[in-house]
């Protein structure tokens, strides 16, 4: 037999390179991180993919509207479907949420119309959170501008029970924003509940020493009052306790602004929805006064500052400063929560906590009590905590 030589083995074949198809590039597929509180007075959100693509906390109203097609160009606007009529067809739904729900000509829904409604459109105002982002589109994956992918590890801060609002959820297949169909991919293994206002907790514990085993955060929200004690033995804070006290929120509050403008003046009107913009625009001197500014420009200060001494003292926030007011003495407090966003609120309730004998060095503020809560989550999954538990 004829052995064949060294340089025939080795010869290329030609033509063997044209025969190779070349592979599609697949798209790497990106897992948002959706961190949401959907809350009676407004949905707090953030979404990120990793530590380059973190948001800044994003705010919309907790108002929703059904509309019968879904208008382009307005934040908050999607089509979605959740079910099949009879037919075996998807049933098709349009909502809006947010802002843009009271410019829509139809009877739309305010999440505090109902004890229990921010539980029952939760799907909606998660959803409504997603179409409200900027970036949406590049969050998604897929090759077709028009079809594309939403892979989602969801996590909630809220009082309702998880799994349910997990249920609820995932019955939501896709939604449609501005002409672009996203499927929805819920991850089951990303999905988590946390406590309301878990964020404001990491931030405290960033603030305590090795010393403060227990701490509280004190939360005034839109309804309630929230009072949670933590341990902070470990390398994350767990809540042991948490008293909600509701109808001491800023809700309570506004209600006592209205008398209080009222009853000075007899004629002045001022619906709740412009109470509460002037809330957020009051301030406080360092000597004291309150300034609050009416639509005619007129400084109602004394008023809000009358107001919240009534809400102090005659809603269900008293209980929570009368209970803060012993266990501060021993550990500290953190202050957060849309309430303690308000200056004049924050520094009254302050001096009020101080009166009861609690050291000042035990009131920890945040720079953004009213978001912390959220814009602390991020510490799970980017940052020094999800270091730390990496190397755990």
């Amino acid at each position: 037999m004829t052995q064949k030589k060294q340089e025939d083995i080795l010869e290329p074949q030609v033509g063997q390179a044209e025969t190779l198809t070349p592979q599609k590039k697949r798209e790497v597929k990106k897992v948002i991180q959706l961190i949401i509180d959907a809350g009676r007075s407004s949905i707090k959100y953030q979404a990120f993919t990793d530590s380059e693509t973190v948001t800044p906390v994003m705010k919309v109203e907790s108002l929703v509207c059904s509309v019968s097609s879904t208008p382009f160009g307005e934040s908050g606007a999607f089509s979605m479907s959740r079910s099949k009529g009879e037919d075996g067809k998807e049933v098709v739904e349009h909502w809006v949420v947010g802002k843009s729900a009271r410019l829509q000509g139809k009877e739309y829904i305010a999440m505090t119309d109902g004890e229990n409604h921010k539980i029952t459109y939760f799907p909606i105002l998660c959803l409504g959170a997603l179409a409200s982002l900027p970036n949406l589109y590049e969050l998604s994956t897929g090759t077709s501008p028009k079809r594309r992918s939403l892979h989602i590890n969801l996590s909630t801060l809220s009082l309702a029970e998880p799994m349910e609002l997990k249920k609820a959820i995932e019955q939501c297949k896709w939604i449609t924003v501005d002409g672009v169909k996203y499927r929805l991919s819920f991850q089951r293994s990303g999905f988590l509940g946390f406590p309301e206002g878990y964020g404001a907790s990491l931030w405290a514990k960033s603030q305590l020493t090795t010393e403060d085993k227990y701490f509280s955060v004190f939360d005034i929200g839109f309804g309630t009052a929230t009072d949670s004690d933590y341990d902070n033995l470990g390398n994350l804070p767990k809540r042991i306790a948490a008293t909600l006290n509701g109808g001491g929120g800023v809700s309570a509050l506004i209600e006592d602004f209205s008398l209080t403008v009222s009853q000075a003046d007899s004629s002045k009107r001022i619906r709740p929805s412009k109470l509460r913009e002037i809330l957020e625009t009051a301030t406080i001197s360092d000597d004291g006064k309150v300034s609050a500014l009416a639509p005619d420009g007129k400084d109602i200060g004394k008023q809000l500052e009358a107001a919240i001494h009534l809400w102090m003292k005659d809603s269900p926030l008293a209980y929570a400063i009368s209970d803060l007011g012993i266990k501060g003495r021993r550990n500290k407090i953190a202050l957060c929560g849309g309430g303690f966003a308000i200056p004049p609120v924050q520094q009254i309730v302050k001096q009020r906590l101080l009166k009861a004998g609690i050291p000042e060095n035990h009131l920890l503020i945040p720079d953004n009590p009213g978001t912390v809560a959220l814009s602390e989550m991020k510490k799970l999954y980017v940052g020094e905590n999800n270091d730390a538990q990496q190397a755990a």
